[in-house]
């Protein structure tokens, strides 16, 4: 197995842990992968959870996948997380990722990144599709769940609360998942 290949198994069984996981807390027992913080909103009929990665893991998951360097190195940029939505909810809801904001200390709401707007910045470099990106909106079933990356333009180690929302029936809710925080860069874009 190739380094790139083994650094996305990582990338990917780390992400599918944190999409099993339940509550932001630490992994015990097994294991050669250091435990990733996860963060997560808790009693909400539609729950987000988030799990960040870093520049290395980003760049090597998209290069291994054979995007163009120039495609990598604008994903490698932001601020990324494996992210797990959850409705349990008696019926269905939906999402609008372009409603959810990234909120900073000094109270600035940051717009997250689409799956939309990534491909309006891939095109010029021939990317025209992806599947790893959260879906920008969708309807959930009850008991459905989904995985994909979210992105913010923010720095490296930025906190920040996710305010999220969602409609269930005709009522919009909200919800935050407090004390997020951006993976430290470990490599350059």
């Amino acid at each position: 197995m190739h380094a790139r290949q083994l650094i996305m198994h990582l990338v990917l069984a780390g992400f599918a842990a944190a999409g099993c996981a339940q509550a932001a807390s630490s992994p015990t027992g097994g294991a050669s992968v250091a435990a990733q913080p996860v963060w997560s909103s808790s009693g909400q009929a539609f729950s987000v959870q988030l799990t960040p990665l870093d520049g290395d893991h980003v760049r090597a998951f998209f290069e291994n996948m054979g995007y163009p360097a120039r495609a990598v190195n604008a994903v490698a940029s932001v601020c990324v997380f494996g992210t797990t939505i959850r409705n349990a909810a008696r019926g269905p809801v939906s999402y609008d990722v372009a409603q959810w904001r990234a909120i900073t200390a000094d109270g600035v709401r940051h717009r997250l990144i689409t799956k939309t707007q990534w491909l309006v910045r891939w095109r010029p470099f021939g990317v025209s599709a992806d599947w790893s990106i959260l879906p920008p909106q969708q309807t959930l079933q009850p008991g459905d769940w989904g995985q994909g990356f979210t992105t913010v333009d923010l720095p490296p180690g930025t906190h920040f609360r996710l305010l999220y929302s969602w409609r269930e029936h005709a009522t919009m809710h909200h919800a935050t998942v407090p004390a997020v925080q951006c993976a430290a860069r470990r490599s350059s874009p």
